[in-house]
């Protein structure tokens, strides 16, 4: 009986179909037809939850790998005190001794950057004012002008300023005078008198080998508050090695002549020589006040033409900020406890000066990675890193190769130093940060290539399977 009543109850389920799948052509007659050109929808055959959906993630291991692999190969040519930190958005791709506390030499201007945008700010100006005791009369000041340095580190002449293939902007101390001018000054009838109180006297880092002083190897300018054209009083038109300038016995006189110079080009009669002494108390009149470039231009011309005399000048201002002295100490100290606050581990920072010329400096190269990936200050110091190929202590380096415009860093050199720290652009558009740093005595010579092959495969990273063969797989469905 069951039998007998399976084979209606089939044919009525099949009858039943049949009647439902005619009624879904007809509503398919009514639409648009496909045009034959168009391709057939595609769907992904890969699973939701395969490994394929994170095609990077499949990626990275191998070319982790890859990576160090390599550089432990070239690693190998290093002196045995170097450090090597990479690191790809926070995790390490690559390390070699990165806690070593070595001697940085200039990459320690990354220090002085970090130290100088935390303490002050990246919009914060340096002035340098004109002050008088009494206001003018008929255009005639009655005594004497004190010009009043305020640690400007970018005080300057168009002439001195424009030697420069790096374009950086200064200030300019034709501006001041021209101020003057607009003010209605034409006499003067004491004498231009400048004012570098702001810090101390010291001309250079005291306990610098004797050849970076001024007047030796001029690694710096004479260091002052009023410092105008690095405090040299002769410069080579053309070549902007200090080596070639002669410095000002005294940066404030020499900076109270110039102004008093460029004063009488513009016709004002000044009765008395320029020379040096404090601001009075009662010489409250301005007749005229510059600003510098903000922080975060002068970190950016201090890092890209590794200019010593700005950072020193920086570490002079740090500590006259923070209610010291003006002096080299106190401003090393402020440095070691900025990066102190900032950094995981500063247990081996030694600060000395700012610029890296001190031996006795020491920082490793985590710590260095550590603030150029540290995201307050990251935007200023990439800015003011030099471009492999292109600008600054890097513009003849690496040029003809992939690391060209893909390489932005800070060098650094001592007879006893190679060191490099910054970003690499890879091929791959990945952002790789890296510290190098190499110490010997003496160093072998092929050194700066085995840097540079560093460099050339951390641009090649990835170099593992290709991506295109790691994403989810289409599949055509055909109708």
């Amino acid at each position: 009986m069951i039998r007998r009543l399976i084979f209606p109850l089939v044919l009525a389920i099949l009858a039943i179909g049949l009647f439902m799948q005619s009624k879904a052509a007809d509503k398919d007659a009514d639409r648009p037809a496909l045009v034959a050109s168009e391709p057939a929808p595609s769907r992904l055959s890969t699973p939701l939850l395969s490994a394929r959906r994170l095609p990077e993630q499949l990626q990275t291991p191998e070319a982790n790998r890859r990576l160090v692999a390599s550089l432990d190969e070239i690693v190998g040519g290093l002196p045995e005190q170097s450090c090597f930190t990479v690191v790809e958005g926070g995790e390490i791709r690559y390390e070699h001794r990165s806690s070593s506390a070595l001697i940085p030499a200039s990459t320690q201007k990354l220090i002085t950057a970090v130290a100088a945008l935390e303490e002050f700010g990246t919009d914060y100006t340096f002035k340098t004012q004109v002050f008088a005791q009494s206001e003018s009369s008929d255009g005639v000041i009655d005594g004497n002008v004190w010009l009043v340095g305020g640690g400007d580190p970018l005080l300057m002449t168009s002439d001195y300023a424009e030697r420069y293939l790096d374009v950086f902007p200064y200030t300019d101390l034709e501006d001041l005078a021209e101020q003057l001018i607009e003010g209605g000054i034409n006499t003067i009838t004491g004498a231009v008198i400048g004012d570098e109180t702001y810090f101390n006297q010291i001309r250079w880092v005291e306990s610098w080998p004797e050849r970076f002083r001024a007047g030796a190897q001029n690694q710096t300018g004479p260091l002052s508050a009023l410092s105008v054209n690095d405090g040299f009083v002769n410069w080579d038109a053309e070549n902007t090695a200090n080596s070639l300038n002669i410095p000002a016995a005294e940066p404030a006189q020499f900076a109270a002549a110039l102004f008093d110079d460029l004063l009488e080009e513009r016709a004002v009669r000044i009765f008395q020589s320029a020379y040096a002494d404090e601001l009075p108390i009662d010489a409250i009149i301005k007749l005229g006040e510059v600003e510098s470039p903000p922080v975060s231009e002068l970190v950016k011309q201090m890092l890209q033409t590794s200019d010593n005399t700005t950072a020193e000048i920086l570490v002079k201002a740090l500590g006259a900020h923070s209610g010291s002295d003006g002096s080299t100490n106190s401003g090393r100290q402020v440095i070691e406890e900025i990066v102190a606050s900032l950094a995981t581990d500063a247990s081996s920072l030694a600060v000395f000066d700012g610029s890296g010329l001190d031996p006795a400096n020491r920082v490793s190269c985590s710590t260095l990675v550590e603030l150029l990936q540290d995201e307050k200050f990251s935007s200023d110091l990439r800015t003011g890193l030099a471009v492999a190929g292109e600008s600054g202590t890097l513009r003849n380096r690496l040029v003809g190769s992939s690391a060209e415009g893909r390489l932005f860093g800070k060098t650094g050199t001592l007879n006893d130093v190679k060191s490099l720290a910054g970003i690499v652009y890879t091929l791959e558009d990945r952002t790789l940060t890296f510290a190098l740093i190499s110490n010997a005595d003496p160093m072998p010579s092929d050194v700066l290539e085995v840097h540079d092959q560093l460099i050339l495969d951390l641009v090649a990273y990835p170099t593992g399977p290709p991506l295109s063969l790691l994403v989810p797989i289409p599949v055509v469905v055909t109708n």
